[in-house]
């Protein structure tokens, strides 16, 4: 966790610098403790913003995960005869199944659980 703080803080930092220094038309007029003062809070804003983008991402890969896999299902429902789904609910329902077994197993395979 502090790890990741002191990252952030040291992003901003360096972030800030590139710009001031490399890219025309920004400017820092003030002193250094007021440019570390901004970078610092850039840098916790970074550190808060990460962790939510990493829940929205993870949000956005389960559902096209369990599209490709309400796809699949699907496809295998119309190659296969032997496998039959009778409606668009258990579709879904097997779907999320699937979807949610390949989420668990692979936080097995990373070494997450």
């Amino acid at each position: 966790m502090i790890h990741t703080v002191v990252l952030s803080l040291l992003a901003g930092l360096a972030g800030l610098w590139i710009a001031t220094e490399f890219i025309p038309g920004v400017n820092f007029t003030g002193d250094l403790k007021s440019f570390l003062i901004a970078s610092a809070v850039l840098g916790i804003i970074i550190a808060v913003a990460r962790p939510l983008l990493n829940l929205v991402s993870l949000v956005v890969k389960i559902v096209i995960l369990t599209v490709f896999v309400l796809a699949g299902v699907w496809i295998l429902d119309v190659i296969f005869p032997e496998f039959n789904i009778l409606n668009v609910t258990s579709l879904l329902w097997t779907g999320l199944a699937v979807a949610g077994a390949t989420i668990v197993l692979s936080l097995f395979g990373r070494g997450k659980v």
